[in-house]
């Protein structure tokens, strides 16, 4: 059986996407992990899109909005199909990371940790103790997301963008009790539902929207990138995500911005002609492909070469690192995905009717 879903036609540049998501969240955990240590890096303006990196992060949530809304536009969905697909997606290689989790804290275990399968972002679940599993907080906010994605996209499908703006400003205001409230509001919303749903909320938004002869462009993509490029530099400069002392009130808005070109950029490069050199597409073909593998996990990968190789922190000895790091995460991604992933893919069911 195909590995793609038959619920909606197969798009290679979405799976090159996906890679650029997996990608970016790569090389900014290689970087401080080998180098960097955690971090700003606000006079290194040229490197930004790796040092904040978890950027990779938004492309994901905003690409899981605009891959689901184009299927739904297609018909109505079965409720118990859809969650069994995305069950089916998602938990088996979750499953995994979590029990290697809850395996290396045995000592500190507690029964009830296992409710963290389902809330693996909020309190203290066992995947954040450690940098290996750290990466699945994001599975919580994306299942919650699935269990939702119906409802919103009947509405989205009855009321048009009109509805998504509405939970927008909604969301607007949820997000500014959290920026007056919480300890550590940029955290808060770098980490929950609260500060992400606006991400697949526009990604759905970009979905329905009427292709123009404006997106086919090359020049269009290359405006969208380099606006990208542009608001990395600025949240580097601004040190969000590694400053304590969080409480600035362009988070509250920030999510939303990045998801929006995030979807530009999704809109743009899945309707432009222009293409990569055939070399290019199929290693990000590689990687999209096994983007949740490769996603779940790299720190792994990165954590043993630290540990196993001697450590120098020159610039050329942590490139070769990041490079080596790279390679084997492709090798493991790969078996993962053809051992873990993919004969749970092929129980999948059509859900569109």
């Amino acid at each position: 059986m195909s590995p793609h879903s038959s619920n909606i036609a197969f798009n290679p540049k979405l799976e090159h996407i996906r890679a650029l998501a997996a990608l970016l969240v790569f090389f900014f955990h290689a970087f401080h992990h080998f180098h960097g240590h955690w971090q700003s890096f606000p006079n290194w303006p040229l490197f930004a899109i790796i040092t904040e990196g978890h950027m990779g992060v938004g492309l994901f949530f905003t690409l899981s909005g605009y891959l689901f809304m184009k299927i739904a536009i297609s018909g109505n969905i079965d409720y118990r199909r859809f969650i069994f697909n995305r069950f089916l997606r998602i938990f088996p290689l979750f499953l995994l990371v979590f029990f290697l989790a809850i395996s290396l804290g045995r000592n500190k275990f507690q029964p009830q940790d296992l409710l963290y399968v389902f809330i693996s972002n909020i309190g203290k679940p066992a995947t954040s103790d450690y940098f290996v599993t750290g990466a699945a907080w994001t599975i919580s906010i994306e299942f919650t997301f699935y269990l939702i994605f119906p409802f919103l996209a009947l509405f989205v499908r009855q009321q048009g963008l009109a509805y998504i703006g509405r939970m927008l400003l909604i969301f607007l205001v949820l997000k500014l009790c959290v920026l007056s409230i919480a300890e550590h509001p940029a955290h808060v919303l770098q980490s929950t539902l609260i500060g992400r749903l606006d991400q697949f909320l526009i990604g759905m938004g970009f979905a329905t929207l009427a292709i123009g002869s404006f997106f086919k462009k090359p020049y269009a993509l290359i405006l969208t990138a380099m606006a990208i490029i542009a608001i990395s530099i600025f949240r580097s400069k601004y040190a969000m995500l590694f400053n304590n002392d969080s409480r600035n009130m362009i988070i509250v808005i920030w999510y939303t911005l990045e998801a929006l070109l995030w979807g530009a950029f999704i809109y743009t490069y899945a309707n432009t002609k222009w293409r990569l050199p055939s070399t290019v597409e199929k290693s990000l073909s590689f990687i999209g492909q096994r983007s949740y593998s490769f996603y779940l996990l790299h720190a792994m990968v990165l954590y043993l070469l630290s540990y196993y190789l001697v450590s120098d922190v020159s610039y050329i000895i942590s490139i070769a690192k990041i490079m080596l790091s790279l390679f084997l995460t492709c090798v493991l991604a790969d078996l993962s995905w053809r051992s873990i992933e993919l004969p749970f893919l092929n129980l999948r069911q059509h859900y569109v009717h």
